[in-house]
């Protein structure tokens, strides 16, 4: 199974309820009395949200997000790992092992990582749910997955006009491989060599998907240091991992044998007197 989704931009009509969708879903909070709780300027951290592109001569609108590449720039430079790919190829971070160095932020050659830093009431919905201080970015709703089946992320479901499609590209007869084989949904920014699996079917023109947003990354650079990272930097994390499990272990027994040691002393007290 290979998730991916299309985003026909002939058939958006830019009503955010994709948007709004996301915000309920994977930014929004529980409180104690059921209601919820939103952070300031929801949409800012939608995890898909509008981004308007200009030409000379016009300005159209796009919704941006994760694109859950093939060969993610965002993975390759996360000095822990927390920023990893699932058995699926969707895009995910561990917000247990991430450190909160933005690397990640900065490496994404299209921009789309957010981070929140004011935090907010209420309870998350979801483990893989929106959290204050670490990276953020689109997860193709993995919460919802189950088993083995391809699911629907809720952008897709809000999505009256069937602009937003999910699918399997692994499977010959999902409309979303279809669309994919016949050339008629293409990957945005193709020279950044990232094999994204968000596709785009764009209007006539098609200017929107060549200024798709972007920031000066290499995904090459990030590449290499990916290479010295594991070939390096992660025996050094772990040789440094193992010190400290071996001097935690020495420290507890030593601890046992003083307190052994203590008690025994009291011990032939006792028998003298």
């Amino acid at each position: 199974m290979k998730p991916a989704m299309i985003i026909d931009l002939n058939r958006c009509v830019g009503c955010y309820a994709c948007v709004e969708a996301c915000i309920t879903e994977n930014i929004a909070r529980i409180k104690n009395d059921f209601s919820l709780s939103l952070p300031p300027n929801p949409p800012q951290y939608a995890r898909t949200r509008p981004h308007t592109i200009t030409s000379e001569t016009n300005r159209r609108r796009v919704f941006i997000q994760c694109l859950h590449c093939e060969n993610p720039p965002c993975v390759y430079v996360c000095p822990t790992g927390a920023s990893y790919r699932s058995p699926e190829g969707v895009v995910l971070l561990n917000d247990s092992t991430c450190i909160r160095c933005g690397l990640c932020i900065d490496a994404c050659p299209y921009g789309v990582r957010t981070r929140l830093l004011e935090d907010f009431p209420g309870q998350l919905l979801h483990q893989h749910a929106l959290k204050t201080g670490i990276p953020d970015k689109c997860t193709f709703c993995y919460h919802k997955k189950t088993e083995d089946k391809i699911w629907s992320p809720a952008c897709v479901d809000a999505c009256s006009f069937e602009a937003r499609l999910f699918g399997d590209l692994d499977d010959p007869q999902d409309p979303v491989s279809r669309l994919v084989r016949s050339g008629l949904a293409v990957q945005p920014r193709t020279e950044f060599k990232t094999e994204p699996k968000v596709y785009y079917v764009p209007r006539k023109g098609a200017f929107e998907l060549v200024k798709y947003p972007a920031q000066t990354t290499s995904a090459t650079e990030f590449r290499l240091w990916y290479t010295l990272k594991n070939s390096l930097l992660q025996p050094v994390i772990q040789m440094g991992m193992l010190a400290a499990v071996v001097l935690g272990a020495v420290h507890i027994i030593r601890e046992r044998m003083k307190k052994g040691g203590g008690h025994g002393e009291k011990h032939e007290a006792d028998k003298v007197e």
